[in-house]
């Protein structure tokens, strides 16, 4: 079996790293604007309960389960819906600000308003004057 390769989102554009491709690919758009960045991703049937995102540095990492639909009561001639696990790793332009990410699920769409980190990470360190020869 051959190794399948996981989208990944960089700077606006997709590369590819190996990895073992989750059976449903979850699309996805990406609004950046001053404050911060919008991700909407189309998920739907999806059980909220049943997903999770997580922030590493740069990287946002979308992970769940759709379930199957019921296919009880005849015979499907077509099934195109996909149902399993699926997982995104997206890496954003700089870091975001995890503790203020809030994200949403409604009519099938996991909304996620990431913040940029404030550029004021750092603070000044005063010096005390001490006694000679301490």
């Amino acid at each position: 079996m051959r190794n399948r390769e996981r989208p990944v989102f960089v700077f606006g554009t997709e590369t590819s790293l190996p990895a073992a491709r989750p059976a449903l690919e979850v699309p996805v758009d990406v609004v950046e604007d001053a404050q911060g960045w919008r991700l909407v991703f189309e998920i739907p049937g999806a059980d909220p309960d049943q997903i999770s995102v997580d922030v590493q540095g740069r990287f946002l990492t979308l992970r769940g389960v759709r379930p199957a639909t019921d296919r009880a009561g005849g015979v499907f001639l077509r099934v195109e819906r996909a149902a399993g696990a699926f997982e995104r790793v997206l890496e954003l332009p700089q870091d975001p600000d995890p503790e203020r990410t809030r994200a949403t699920y409604a009519d099938g769409l996991l909304v996620l308003e990431v913040p940029k980190r404030s550029s004021k990470s750092g603070h000044s360190i005063p010096i005390v004057k001490g006694k000679k020869g301490a």
